[in-house]
């Protein structure tokens, strides 16, 4: 199996296992911030890391892959995010493919500050955005074979994701369960791959040291989908690594409001 291909059905898998419909219902109760890097209230007071409007009562089991997603079976769905990852929605017709090469365009000199990211749009035939589509579509590979630049950007996509999954400290056997019990059918070499960086102590800063010119936003947006953002751990995460990518607070809650998740800035 192509990177690609594997690094789509971890994006699902991450998401059902880490519980991102929480991100959704507590998205209303406001901004979460890491300590000591905004002004403003803290964790708790309605934030979604404590208080009487913290979310609570993950819900992602019940029916299909889609209905855990979209809310169609009995949990709540993962809202806007979910909506990118099945390729449902009128609001985000060019899926997480197309929100990725939109991001691309976002870090370009002329691409502004990210404060008000493009739109999400069809990705160009053929492209890395196309064939990631192509494969939360069919659930594995791809219907074009990725080229050897494309598998290395998808390996970085991985190791984002994967990562990001840990950055609370830990990645319990319940959580390894569901994520696994998504991939199905993948090659050996890949599941390798993917218990080495579940291994690993997390590293920011090697992490963003491999990230090329351009792809910061979108190596944020792929740790973003790895975290259900309910404590403090995570948030201080995310501030890291955005630090560490260069990325502002505007940029950075631009791209949670894309995907429908708290920001962690104010």
């Amino acid at each position: 199996m192509s990177l690609l291909g594997t690094l789509a059905k971890v994006a699902v898998g991450v998401a059902v296992a880490k519980g991102i419909s929480t991100m959704a219902q507590g998205a209303k109760a406001g901004g979460v911030q890491p300590r000591g890097t905004t002004t403003g209230g803290g964790a708790g007071s309605g934030t979604v890391f404590g208080g009487d409007q913290s979310p609570s009562g993950r819900q992602t089991g019940g029916g299909s892959l889609q209905d855990i997603l979209t809310g169609g079976g009995q949990g709540g769905g993962l809202g806007q995010l979910g909506e990118i990852l099945s390729g449902r929605g009128s609001s985000q017709s060019g899926g997480l493919g197309g929100l990725l090469e939109g991001l691309s365009q976002a870090s370009r000199p002329d691409g502004g500050t990210g404060a008000g990211l493009p739109p999400v749009t069809k990705p160009a035939s053929g492209s890395l955005g196309d064939l990631l589509n192509q494969s939360l579509e069919n659930f594995g590979e791809p219907k074009s074979k990725p080229t050897a630049n494309q598998e290395e950007v998808a390996k970085l996509m991985l190791r984002a994701t994967l990562q990001a999954a840990k950055s609370d400290g830990k990645i319990d056997e319940g959580e390894k369960k569901k994520l696994f019990g998504q991939l199905g059918d993948i090659d050996r070499e890949d599941m390798a791959f993917i218990n080495q960086e579940l291994a690993k102590p997390v590293d920011i800063e090697g992490l963003a040291r491999d990230v090329p010119a351009g792809m910061g936003q979108q190596v944020y947006l792929m740790s973003l989908m790895g975290i259900d953002l309910d404590n403090q751990a995570e948030a201080q995460y995310l501030h890291k690594l955005a630090s560490a990518l260069s990325i502002t607070p505007d940029q950075s809650n631009a791209i949670h409001a894309r995907v429908g998740v708290p920001p962690i800035y104010r």
